[in-house]
């Protein structure tokens, strides 16, 4: 059986599983009910949640990837990192995950924010590990979060 690249499957499992409305391939958006929770939900404590919740399902799509793929355990080098940070974009405050992975330079920033009853979740690639910004001229991941935070 082939093997399949680590940072395509990486990317791949990144993107799986959600209900995106069209963007640009590096950038995926996703929407769901906010359910009451409006920015000044956003804590310490709501931050370190959507952290472990990256995190972990992080950790169990690249484990259930190298399962399908039989990655021997010797060669499972990569491991996900996550950080988050609150940022301010005028008015507007957004959660923002920073993903990467050991020995891999791909990198993923997730962005969390509500808007109107919706709470939007945008994942930004950047399978080379380019740095990737929230506010940047002529930057796909920038525009995107622009729009759905009707920023512009």
């Amino acid at each position: 059986m082939p093997r399949i690249p680590l940072s395509i499957l990486i990317i791949s499992l990144t993107i799986a599983g959600c209900d995106f409305a069209p963007t640009p391939s590096n950038v995926k958006v996703s929407k769901q009910p906010a359910d009451g929770l409006t920015q000044n939900s956003f804590s310490r404590s709501f931050l370190q949640q959507l952290v472990d919740e990256v995190k972990g399902g992080a950790e169990l799509s690249l484990t259930q990837a190298y399962d399908r793929n039989n990655i021997p355990a010797v060669e499972r080098i990569s491991k996900p990192q996550a950080v988050g940070r609150y940022e301010w974009i005028g008015e507007r405050q957004l959660a923002v995950i920073d993903l990467s992975y050991t020995n891999n330079p791909m990198r993923v920033m997730r962005v969390v924010g509500i808007e109107a009853d919706q709470m939007i979740t945008i994942n930004c690639i950047s399978p080379a590990g380019a740095p990737l910004k929230l506010t940047a001229p002529e930057d796909a991941c920038s525009e995107v979060i622009a729009e759905q935070f009707k920023l512009k």
